[in-house]
């Protein structure tokens, strides 16, 4: 089995502005077998997701995290994971031609999934809008996306885009919300890495057994902004 897992996030600030930040993907490391196994006991688990301000070496270059990491470098902060919903993930073009709103896709792949896709996340993954990411806020029959604000440039053929659905089904993808509100002064201050944490782990910051590590470029949260992250978790078997 492979387990890859893609990390999504944006931040509201107390003026409306969202400022939304670059997908990126992230390191599972070898004790997410342990991770897997808590999940499958009869105790009853409780998902943490941890943020660490890291070292301030690392703003001039990012050393890479190991497989054998069982802690953040500097863990401050952990919050219990929001929600956690299965997910199906697909991908297409843009079938729009002729100019159109600079928030909006369409594509036939939309329309067997209607408002399954409202509140999920679109990433235009090639083309024109490469490295977008928005919320998706509305569905319009047939087959019409619109986005929580307007992408980088208007998408034409070429923007090619990966979009998930809600599954009322178990699924192989996995999506973990964690919403660090505006009122979690703990969660004020500068961040170079993150975790998710099961098993045994508690409000206690290094507890609990590590699923994976992000280590990424800094970012801030301030008194009264939000943090919102997505951490989407596809575990799919190899053949």
């Amino acid at each position: 089995m492979r387990i890859q897992g893609t990390w999504f996030g944006k931040l509201k600030y107390p003026d409306g502005r969202v400022e939304w930040m670059p997908a990126q993907r992230n390191l599972i490391v070898a004790s997410a077998s342990k991770f897997l196994a808590a999940g499958c006991s009869n105790q009853t688990h409780t998902l943490y997701h941890a943020l660490g301000v890291g070292d301030a070496g690392w703003d001039f270059e990012i050393p890479p995290a190991s497989k054998d990491d069982t802690t953040l470098f500097d863990e401050v902060f952990r919050k219990a994971v929001t929600s956690a919903t299965y997910i199906t993930e697909y991908t297409g073009l843009n079938e729009e031609e002729s100019p159109q709103d600079q928030d909006k896709l369409q594509s036939t792949v939309f329309g067997p999934l209607g408002s399954l896709l409202v509140g999920h996340l679109c990433e235009i993954i090639a083309g024109t809008g490469a490295g977008d990411v928005r919320e998706i806020t509305a569905y319009s029959s047939p087959d019409q996306i619109t986005v929580s604000s307007n992408f980088s440039a208007v998408p034409d053929n070429t923007t090619k885009f990966r979009v998930a659905a809600t599954s009322s089904t178990e699924t192989s993808v996995v999506e973990f919300e964690t919403d660090f509100l505006a009122n979690d002064s703990a969660a004020n201050s500068s961040f170079r890495e993150e975790a998710i944490f099961g098993g045994s782990a508690t409000q206690e910051t290094d507890s609990g057994v590590m699923l994976n590590v992000l280590r990424s470029p800094i970012f801030t949260k301030t008194s009264g902004v939000e943090l919102t992250r997505v951490v989407r978790v596809d575990f799919n078997e190899v053949n």
